[in-house]
């Protein structure tokens, strides 16, 4: 019998796209990642078991930025420069979407995830990408590898519903400076189109180990409840 997963947040149908999921406990890549990730662990627990609001980081923030001009063309503090270069670098064809939830069913729990760029070239055809932000140096290495499984998970999705993936990938703008005064953040100008070709095999492989996590995850959750909430 599966033991039950008792997870910190629970799915609540923000968007109305995925009524039957409603009230099912849920996680997202970046916490999946946030657990897994010794650096963050720490991190992880205080804003998901204890409620410490997560204030994130100048690097976040300018990826955030740069994300929210992509889907609305919403400049916020970003300078000129950076605009321009995000126009020059950054399509937007009729009918493409942006930040589109999906939510992946995996029985006792669900996966929460928003496609930056989705977009229909042909009926149930479709091509995803994640825009990032950051170096260009080990980055692209990273983004191709199996250590990344952002878009095997969008991709995942979409298939079960019908759709074929015809392509999937990074969208990396290179990101410079470190925020102190004399180095502020800004984009290079320079991009790079990273291919993450997408398999079912692999799709399963990595959900796979999703769930182990989550189980984890769950544990250590059941055990706070127990000590602290009871």
């Amino acid at each position: 019998m599966q033991e039950e997963i008792v997870l910190p947040k629970i799915y609540n149908d923000p968007f109305g796209n995925y009524p039957q999921h409603k009230n099912k406990p849920k996680v997202s890549y970046s916490q999946l990642n946030s657990f897994k990730d010794a650096m963050y662990k720490g991190s992880y627990f205080g804003q998901y078991f204890l409620g410490v609001p997560d204030e994130g980081n100048i690097f976040s923030d300018f990826g955030k930025k740069c994300g929210e001009y992509w889907e609305k063309e919403d400049e916020s503090d970003l300078n000129k420069e950076d605009i321009d270069i995000l126009k020059a670098n950054l399509d937007r064809p009729e009918g493409a979407r942006y930040e589109v939830e999906i939510v992946v069913d995996r029985g006792f729990y669900v996966i929460q995830g928003f496609i930056d760029f989705e977009l229909e070239v042909k009926p149930k055809i479709l091509h995803i990408v994640d825009m990032k932000t950051g170096n260009h140096k080990d980055k692209p290495a990273f983004y191709a590898s199996d250590a990344y499984q952002q878009t095997t998970l969008y991709s995942y999705q979409r298939e079960l519903e019908g759709n074929t993936i015809e392509y999937s990938g990074v969208k990396l703008l290179e990101r410079k400076g470190n925020g102190a005064e004399k180095y502020p953040l800004k984009l290079s100008g320079k991009i790079k189109e990273i291919p993450t070709p997408y398999s079912v095999e692999r799709a399963e492989k990595f959900l796979s180990e999703v769930d182990k996590t989550v189980m984890e995850i769950s544990k250590y959750y059941k055990a706070y409840k127990k000590l602290f909430t009871s």
